[in-house]
């Protein structure tokens, strides 16, 4: 997976490693249905998200000092879907246990939080996030 977006935290997920996302509303270009793009952010000068009004694909639109790189689609998974395509299943579950306050295994936690903030992911904001969220 070359990258994603994460909801809700509407981070993205671009070659490994995950950046903020600052919000923006405009034109973003037009898509190959034929509808209209439109801007759902942009990390720092050099990645824009955009959202087709008609088909609703999501693309990034990746830009070098300013200049047009490459075009490429990207998909949005939720949080724990994102988990659980980058962590072990033992990692994951820890996580939540950790994040609904029952007892975890700790090395797999370790490795988890190993993991997410190599990718530049905040622990706490996770853990949040997974509060009552419940094993399959």
């Amino acid at each position: 997976m070359r990258a994603c977006l994460i909801n809700p935290l509407q981070k993205v997920f671009f070659e490994g490693v995950v950046y903020s996302i600052e919000p923006a509303n405009g034109f973003g270009g037009f898509c190959d249905c034929g509808g209209v793009m439109t801007q759902k952010g942009w990390v720092e000068d050099w990645l824009m998200i955009a959202e087709c009004e008609n088909c609703w694909k999501i693309e990034a639109f990746l830009y070098d000092n300013y200049r047009f790189v490459e075009r490429f689609e990207i998909k949005a998974l939720a949080l724990t879907d994102f988990l659980n395509e980058i962590l072990t299943v033992s990692e994951f579950e820890a996580l939540v246990q950790k994040a609904n306050g029952v007892s975890y295994n700790y090395s797999s936690f370790s490795r988890a939080k190993k993991k997410l903030e190599e990718m530049n992911l905040r622990l706490d904001e996770i853990l949040d996030h997974l509060r009552g969220a419940h094993l399959p």
